[in-house]
């Protein structure tokens, strides 16, 4: 678990508890800047671009798991998947520093959306407990540190460090949390993590920004916001719990 530890004392008149996505939530990613970062990771290892970002969708899975440990240990299943099963060429030493500059690449190939901060504030200042809990390999996670999420939210939980992708993922944060699902709200950009949320009995919003194609009303359940602030008005206006 990343971030401050849970205590659900942290502040008073706790309205209710907000589980946020991320990427799509609260951040975009830049592929092209990403991409071109990781193929200049390739090339220090001497391995052809085309076969790194081969071996890095093939593990995706697995590294968003955590099933290899460290980022510097995703890198070694990488190249070495890259390299055709045998041993990654890149000395342990090596593997660190193009871990830290794997992170870089991340925080610099990622984006908050304009309005994050702000709904997130709207809604730390309306007393509610804030969670990010999102399915995120090891750099992908990363970067909630360095964009400065930490401070605004009161816990994190990324599936790299749970060893568990969502949907069980939501399971597990409520279960380690100790968070009372129909006294919560899930908010996500992703209608089927949002079909589980509800199940569970928590209020969902689903952030569908401009321009993103929608589900149409008729077969989504969730209430919709245009983006954070629009969602922290919602929650605002909304008792948690499913809807009827």
């Amino acid at each position: 678990m990343l971030g401050r530890p849970w205590t659900r004392c942290s502040r008073a008149n706790v309205a209710a508890t907000v589980i946020l996505d991320l990427y799509g939530t609260l951040v975009e990613p830049d592929w092209p800047t990403l991409l071109r970062g990781r193929a200049a990771l390739a090339s220090r290892v001497g391995i052809p671009p085309e076969a790194a970002h081969r071996a890095w969708d093939t593990t995706h899975l697995a590294r968003m798991s955590g099933a290899y440990g460290s980022l510097a240990d995703d890198l070694h299943a990488v190249f070495s998947e890259a390299a055709g099963g045998c041993a990654a060429p890149a000395s342990r030493s090596l593997l660190l520093e193009l871990a830290a500059q794997e992170r870089e690449n991340w925080r610099g190939g990622v984006r908050l959306f304009p309005e994050t901060f702000v709904g997130l504030r709207r809604l730390r200042s309306a007393g509610h407990l804030l969670a990010i809990v999102t399915n995120a390999s090891a750099e992908a996670a990363s970067v909630i540190e360095g964009l400065g999420l930490t401070p605004l939210v009161d816990a994190v939980l990324a599936s790299c460090d749970a060893g568990v992708l969502k949907p069980e993922l939501l399971e597990f944060a409520l279960r380690s949390l100790r968070i009372d699902a129909r006294g919560s709200f899930a908010v996500d950009d992703e209608p089927a993590q949002l079909d589980h949320a509800a199940e569970l009995g928590m209020g969902t919003i689903l952030v569908r920004r401009k321009g993103a194609e929608a589900p149409p009303a008729a077969v989504s359940p969730h209430l919709r916001a245009s983006d954070l602030e629009h969602a922290a008005d919602l929650v605002a206006g909304a008792q948690p719990g499913p809807r009827q």
